[in-house]
């Protein structure tokens, strides 16, 4: 049975502007989109292929000798290998399949601001921003039983003939809220800047970031909405800063000498970007099946306090005498998504300098740039181990989520 069709896929859009005096604006606006590309494109490539075809037979690279594999091991003459054939019933495969029901997401989104111009260079913006996502997927096994339990997880199953397997729903919602700051300087005097905070959640109800996937960690797929918390990609504050400033060196500038060396010295500019946010939330989880309901990659550890560590660090970044597995057949107590890794701190910075060369002709220039990446070196740290199936590291830091500190010269021709 294919995808039923569906209806309605209006996307009404409206929106004002209204000048409230001289300097000061206020906006709003009003949408409804739908996804009408990436996530259909995903749909078709999931549900291709599936039983009874035999799928697509994938042989990479055969005439590409190595030394484990110096020659081919796949003839011609036999196109269907061992396992390549379908199954004499659907019902014991692990396939994506969906809901015929299935209805493409669409988002309501709304925004209501206020800019005011401060002075002829710097204006301030303040938006609330919003929006409501419906109809988002849902992904993940289902036909699980619907209650954990001992014996048999498939007699406890809606259909107990049927292996559970990925089955996406359009079930999910979702909704996002933030007050956005900007203010904006232009070049004037030699020096720009642009300040930019924002202050936001996101919410959803079992599954994150693309498709539905990414982040998806329900326990129970019958009661879904147990699971609404904090998305897997929220970042509570979010800060950006970058600038352009003339150093004040060199002919006309504050500090000058007055000869030669003005030329030297002079036409440098500085400029930066400066990035602090929040940490990403993460689960802590366990592997296998304790609940015993059939589902794969869910389960979640019980609290048994609040293990989140005022000064943490890499060995120790919460406290793992205040968590524990859950009992078997019982589901984990702990939300979804509780806990945050490092928050992120970031420094740009770049000093250049453009020599004018008019004797090779007009527009030509030699551009000096010093460039350096993560500049003072910081460490942000990535998410801690969160699985307790890992005793040994569980609990700690293995690694950072950004780079060391990069430094580069560079020099370019302009003509």
């Amino acid at each position: 049975m294919g995808r039923h069709p569906q209806h309605g896929a209006g996307q009404p859009r409206g929106g004002f502007a209204y000048r409230l005096g001289q300097r000061t604006a206020i906006r709003s606006s009003f949408g409804i989109f739908f996804d009408n590309y990436a996530a259909v494109v995903q749909t078709a490539q999931n549900y291709s292929a599936q039983w009874p075809s035999v799928g697509e037979q994938l042989q990479e690279n055969l005439n590409n000798p190595t030394a484990a594999q110096p020659t081919p091991t796949f003839s011609g003459l036999n196109p269907f290998p061992s396992g390549a054939l379908p199954q004499l019933t659907p019902f014991e495969q692990v396939q994506w399949y969906m809901d015929p029901n299935f209805r493409n997401p669409y988002s309501m989104q709304w925004n209501f601001g206020v800019q005011h111009q401060i002075s002829n260079d710097t204006v301030l913006t303040v938006n609330y921003v919003g929006s409501g996502s419906r109809r988002l997927d849902i992904g993940g096994f289902y036909n699980v039983a619907t209650t954990p339990g001992p014996g048999n997880f498939r007699d406890r199953a809606p259909f107990p003939y049927i292996r559970p397997t990925y089955y996406d729903r359009s079930w999910g919602r979702g909704n996002y809220n933030a007050l956005q700051v900007l203010l904006d300087k232009k070049f004037r005097n030699g020096f720009a800047y642009m300040i930019n905070y924002t202050y936001s959640k996101s919410i959803d109800i079992g599954c994150s970031g693309w498709y539905g996937v990414e982040g998806c960690s329900i326990q129970n797929p019958y009661q879904f909405n147990n699971d609404r918390s904090v998305s897997g990609f929220d970042l509570t504050h979010v800060a950006t800063m970058n600038f352009v400033y003339d150093l004040p060196f060199g002919r006309g500038k504050s500090f000058q000498t007055g000869n030669a060396l003005d030329y030297l010295i002079g036409g440098w500019r500085m400029n930066g970007i400066i990035r602090l946010s929040s940490g990403q939330p993460y689960n802590l989880q366990i592997n296998g099946d304790l609940a015993n309901t059939g589902n794969t990659n869910y389960l979640r550890l019980n609290f048994l306090g609040n293990p989140e560590l005022s000064n943490p660090t890499t060995g120790r970044w919460f406290d793992t005498s205040l968590v524990a597995s859950p009992a078997p057949f019982t589901f984990g107590n702990s939300g979804r998504f509780r806990m945050r890794s490092d928050g992120w701190e970031n420094f740009d910075l770049s000093l250049f300098r453009e020599f004018p060369l008019k004797f090779l002709g007009e527009g030509r220039r030699l551009e000096f740039r010093f460039e350096g990446f993560n500049m003072f070196n910081h460490p942000v740290y990535a998410a801690p181990n969160a699985n307790l199936s890992n005793t040994q590291l569980f609990g700690r830091v293995t690694g950072t989520a950004n780079q060391p500190r990069q430094l580069q010269l560079g020099a370019r021709f302009v003509f």
